[in-house]
């Protein structure tokens, strides 16, 4: 009985640690991850790509690298190690740097670099960057331009951290501050900025005022002419009826006359052709007596 529960241990050992060899002697590497192969202290192999391997069990192990970005920060205080602008103007900013490891280049982050000596020269660059970009212009101008900065020091940072397994993939800068001191002046500047384009506004104000003055002027004046004009052509116009109207009332006068002289030219036609046929040869006397309706009054013959 002995013999068999010993053997039967003996068996489970064995169990056991084979079990565990086969364990150990397989890793699988991350779609998300690269991984080296690290046998008894010394870099052994290529990069391995994601999947499954297999590598000697107890003496060796993979050592996995992410390259999924991480992200730090560093803050810029206003004192000494803040940035100074084009006009000496000390600033601070708070900056996230979100950078990840080169798949190219994980053997040298395996044998050259640990974590805390790459986050160590991420600081520095990120420092000198920020610094060399934010001088080369005035405090005014660090908003306005936040875009170009950040691209100048993104640029900047990547062309010093070259040498390093590293790439930076984004970075933020946020929190522009500065001195109480200039704080106040920029609070006095925009207050007289805010005068001045308040007296702007009321001098466009005043203008527009007057323009509008002009013109409402302009426009009575305009009116007025219109109407003494109009008033001149209906002068004018009246003028030319009445002209008209006694033109044709002379016209009308002369015809009337006219008309009156051949009524006394025919009645005197008529007095002469009475007085040639009632004529008997003998002198007719000058005065032929008319009725109110202008007919020859009939006179008796003389007696023979």
């Amino acid at each position: 009985m002995k013999k068999i529960a010993t053997k039967s241990i003996i068996s489970l050992i064995v169990l056991a640690v084979i079990a565990a060899a086969a364990y150990e002697s397989v890793s699988v590497v991350a779609p998300n991850e690269r991984g080296v192969q690290v046998m008894l202290g010394e870099v052994t192999g290529d990069v391995l790509e994601p999947g499954m391997h297999f590598h000697p069990p107890f003496v060796s192990i993979i050592k996995k690298y992410s390259i999924v970005p991480k992200g730090m920060n560093v803050t810029f205080s206003v004192g000494k190690d803040g940035a100074i602008t084009k006009d000496m103007q000390t600033v601070g900013s708070q900056v996230t740097v979100f950078y990840r490891y080169d798949g190219a280049k994980i053997m040298d982050a395996v044998k050259k670099y640990n974590e805390n000596i790459l986050e160590n020269a991420i600081t520095r660059s990120l420092v000198a960057s920020v610094k060399e970009s934010v001088g080369k212009y005035s405090i005014y101008e660090l908003v306005e331009n936040q875009d170009k900065i950040t691209s100048d020091v993104t640029s900047a940072l990547n062309a010093k951290l070259a040498e390093y397994p590293i790439e930076v993939t984004q970075l933020t800068i946020s929190n522009w501050d500065w001195s109480d001191d200039f704080d106040k002046n920029i609070k006095e500047t925009m207050n007289r900025t805010q005068q001045v384009r308040q007296a702007e506004q009321d001098l466009k104000l005043a203008e527009t005022n007057a323009q509008k003055q002009v013109a409402e002027a302009e426009a009575q004046k305009k009116a007025a002419e219109q109407t003494a004009e109009g008033e001149l052509i209906k002068a004018q116009k009246a003028a030319e009826a009445k002209r008209v109207e006694a033109d044709a009332l002379a016209y009308y006068n002369s015809k009337v006359a006219q008309n009156y002289q051949v009524e006394i030219k025919l009645k005197e036609l008529e007095i002469e052709l009475e007085k040639a046929k009632k004529w008997d040869g003998r002198q007719v006397p000058e005065y032929v007596p008319l009725t109110a309706s202008g007919a020859i009054v009939n006179l008796p013959e003389a007696k023979k």
